[in-house]
């Protein structure tokens, strides 16, 4: 670990921030150990004020150039952690010109929360679901694909990204969305491992982020 950090290093790094917490990971991609270095602040309502120096705490700036690969979440989740890490994300990624990933919460969440459901039930596609308070029920469907076992990527396919649903009983079978930012930024870095293995690009213009209820009323 002390060595963690080198000239000859070339880091994936990955962040989440969906809700009031922050997840960083890197990875070096040279390190024969395969290193996963990860850490979840709690900085609540001042990520405008902390995002640069908690990515700074974990990768220093003077490396910033060896980034390989960048991923984030693009939510749903908190309007401005989602809008100001995706912001960073793509800026950095196109100052040094690499390839930018991006993965909803609720998609990063399916590796953890399939596992709840009944034998016959985890090969079937299955929602996402999270109830908003006066807005309604923000849900996404999704299905196992694959268990890549050199990257750890648990592959599912997001039949339905989230977006507001109106009728709850299509939603069959359904597991309630939980935030656990530490487990999911490893899902995020092991998908970003995953497309580095796999020599596929991703165009930091693409990187959007995911907003189920738009702060603007159309109505």
């Amino acid at each position: 670990m002390t060595n963690f950090h080198n000239s000859k290093s070339k880091f994936l790094l990955a962040l989440h921030s969906s809700s009031q917490s922050f997840g960083i990971a890197i990875k070096d991609t040279e390190n024969s150990e395969k290193i996963i270095r990860s850490e979840v602040f709690n900085i609540g309502r001042s990520l405008s004020n902390k995002l640069f120096s908690c990515i700074e705490t974990m990768l220093p700036r003077k490396f910033w150039k060896q980034i390989i690969r960048i991923s984030v979440a693009k939510g749903p989740g908190s309007f401005t952690s989602t809008r100001l890490t995706i912001s960073m994300a793509r800026t950095i990624a196109q100052q040094i010109d690499c390839s930018l990933d991006s993965m909803s919460s609720f998609h990063l969440m399916a590796p953890r929360l399939y596992k709840d459901l009944n034998k016959n039930q985890i090969l079937n596609s299955f929602w996402i679901k999270d109830l908003l308070p006066r807005r309604g029920i923000v849900a996404g469907k999704y299905q196992l694909v694959k268990i890549h076992k050199g990257s750890n990527f648990h592959e599912f396919n997001e039949i339905i990204s989230p977006q507001l649903t109106s009728n709850e009983k299509i939603l069959n079978p359904s597991i309630e969305a939980s935030n656990n930012i530490e487990k999911d930024i490893i899902s995020l870095i092991n998908f970003s491992q995953y497309c580095h293995d796999s020599n596929l690009s991703s165009d930091w213009r693409k990187t959007l982020p995911i907003y189920p209820t738009s702060p603007i009323d159309n109505k």
